[in-house]
C-alpha cells in the first residue's frame, strides 16, 4: 500500500512578507557573489537563521532553510510578474482609474532586488535594443563575405588599432 506524502500547508501572505523582510536583512550574504566573506556555508547558515525566525513567529508549520530558499525564488518570480504588470498598466495612455498598488510582498521583494533587476518586458535586464538586434541578426541569413562587404568594418578596425598603437607608443616614451 502506498504511503501518502504529508504536505505542508501553503505559505501565507504574512509568512511570505516576513521571508522577504528577512532576506532583505541578510541580502549581503544571500545575494553576494562567492568570495572570502560569502561562502556556500555562510549562505546555508543565513537560510537556516531565516527559517528559525519564521518558525519562531509561526510555530504551527516547521519550515527548513531549503523550504525558505525555494519559496524565496517563487516570491521573486511572482513579484517580478506583478511589478512588470504594474509598470505596463501605469504606462498606458488614456483616462481611467490609477493602477493598483503593489502588494507588500512584491514591494519588499522589489526593494531587495533593486530597480535594475526588474524589467518591464519580462526580458532579463541588461538586454538592450542593440543586443536584441544582434540576436535577430544571428537568425537572419548572412550575406556572402567579400572585400566590398568588409570595407567599412576594416577601416574602423584599422583606425582603432592605429590610434591605440599611437597611444601605447606615446605612453612608452
Amino acid at each position: 500500500m502506498e504511503k501518502k506524502r504529508n504536505r505542508k500547508p501553503n505559505w501565507t501572505e504574512e509568512q511570505g512578507l516576513l521571508l522577504a523582510q528577512l532576506v532583505n536583512e541578510h541580502k549581503g550574504m544571500l545575494r553576494g557573489k562567492f568570495g572570502p566573506t560569502v561562502t556556500s556555508q555562510g549562505k546555508r547558515r543565513a537560510w537556516d537563521t531565516i527559517s528559525q525566525t519564521i518558525n519562531a513567529s509561526f510555530p504551527l508549520v516547521v519550515r527548513t532553510g531549503d523550504d525558505c530558499e525555494k519559496r524565496w525564488y517563487v516570491l521573486q518570480s511572482k513579484a517580478k510578474d506583478e511589478i512588470a504588470a504594474h509598470k505596463r498598466e501605469s504606462s498606458l495612455t488614456g483616462g481611467g482609474p490609477p493602477a493598483k498598488r503593489l502588494s507588500q510582498v512584491a514591494d519588499t521583494v522589489f526593494q531587495v532586488l533593486g530597480h535594475s533587476e526588474v524589467s518591464v518586458t519580462g526580458l532579463p535586464t541588461g538586454i538592450d535594443t542593440s543586443m536584441m538586434q544582434a540576436l535577430e541578426m544571428q537568425q537572419r541569413p548572412q550575406p556572402h563575405l567579400s572585400v566590398e562587404n568588409m570595407k567599412a568594418p576594416l577601416k574602423l578596425a584599422y583606425a582603432t588599432l592605429h590610434t591605440t598603437a599611437l597611444v601605447v607608443l606615446w605612453a612608452l616614451q
